[in-house]
């Protein structure tokens, strides 16, 4: 017969060795979702601004949830760019959860995320984002 006066707490400490722990130290883990989206913006950008050191120098970004939306909005932006201050704000919930196919490969989930900087940068350079990487 089973005893049911143990607590959960005791079933854990099986065999006198304490209680489970996490498998790897903290120097291991990668975070949330939140900070590898920004991880990877980050990348993106700054490998832009070595592309372009001289139009890029001032640029600055910024990653937010999810961009303001107003009453009579029909769709979401993925990303904005602000002209007087060299900006682009990246949206992380419209391109993690809008406009593709979601697939289970962090590869292409990059790709997504860079995608959008290039488009955000090359609007904000007066380009085509195909364009940024034709250095000619």
């Amino acid at each position: 017969m089973v005893d049911g006066s143990r607590s959960r707490g005791s079933y854990r400490d099986r065999h006198g060795r304490g209680s489970r722990q996490l498998l790897l130290s903290p120097l291991f883990r990668t975070g949330s979702r939140n900070t590898s989206f920004a991880q990877i913006v980050n990348g993106a950008c700054e490998f832009l601004q070595s592309f372009y050191p001289d139009e890029l120098s001032n640029l600055k970004w910024q990653v937010r949830d999810a961009p303001k939306l107003g009453p009579d909005a029909v769709s979401v932006t993925r990303w904005s760019v602000r002209h007087e201050d060299m900006t682009i704000i990246i949206y992380r919930l419209p391109i993690e959860r809008l406009g593709h196919v979601r697939r289970s490969d962090a590869l292409h989930e990059r790709m997504h995320i860079e995608e959008c900087v290039f488009s955000a940068v090359a609007k904000l350079l007066g380009k085509e984002p195909w364009e940024l990487m034709d250095r000619d």
